[in-house]
């Protein structure tokens, strides 16, 4: 009798093992498609594909051109805004879109895609060199910490920025810029310090907006 109930016991015990192994199993399975739901949604709501028309790199010898200067009445070449980072005493203007002066060799590049900081939930993005010429305009912002402020001021408004982020990137032609679809941003690009192959993305989310001084 007393074997019997060992054997009995023995196969209750591997049936639980086998229903526990199948939970596992199943469990695993549906928590796997769920994660892979979920960074799906994160791809789609988070990540933005942008095409430098320039390349970025390090410059430590002036252009042939010459710098542009900020005009004072509003005009087709002139500055529609400017960007300041106090910490790394980085202030510049940028011009539109279509401007000729909207290049690397003259002026902080407002990228293609952009979306000027009035427009809620969207981002307005930005590339400069770096090295020690005159257009080297982010050579210190690997300086940054988390937290650091930006300003642009744009249509007589200020806005803030705080940085969130950083990363790099691989130097492709394109860049996916990785941001929280549901904030209002200012993103950064320059090329990296040391490596040639990479650049170097800065995401800062709006802060706050007040009128200009």
């Amino acid at each position: 009798m007393s074997l019997r109930l060992q054997k009995n016991a023995k196969i209750t015990l591997s049936i639980l093992f086998i229903i526990i192994g199948i939970i596992l199993i199943t469990f695993n399975y549906f928590g796997g498609i769920k994660s892979n739901l979920f960074n799906e949604k994160n791809i789609e709501l988070f990540e933005q594909n942008i095409v430098l028309p320039e390349e970025l790199e390090t410059v430590d010898t002036d252009p042939d051109v010459p710098e542009q200067e900020p005009t004072v009445t509003p005009s087709t070449d002139g500055y529609i805004g400017y960007l300041s980072v106090p910490d790394v005493n980085i202030k510049r203007g940028f011009t539109s879109l279509d401007s000729p002066y909207n290049s690397l060799k003259y002026n902080v590049l407002l990228v293609q895609g952009s979306t000027m900081p009035d427009v809620d939930k969207g981002n307005l993005i930005l590339a400069a060199h770096n090295g020690h010429s005159k257009v080297s305009f982010f050579n210190d912002l690997y300086k940054l910490n988390d937290g650091a402020h930006a300003y642009v001021t744009y249509n007589g408004k200020l806005y803030n920025y705080v940085l969130k982020t950083r990363y790099d990137v691989p130097k492709v032609g394109t860049i996916t810029v990785k941001r929280d679809a549901s904030k209002t941003t200012l993103t950064l690009i320059t090329c990296h310090r040391t490596d040639n192959h990479l650049q170097v993305v800065f995401v800062f989310e709006l802060e706050s907006i007040n009128n200009a001084g």
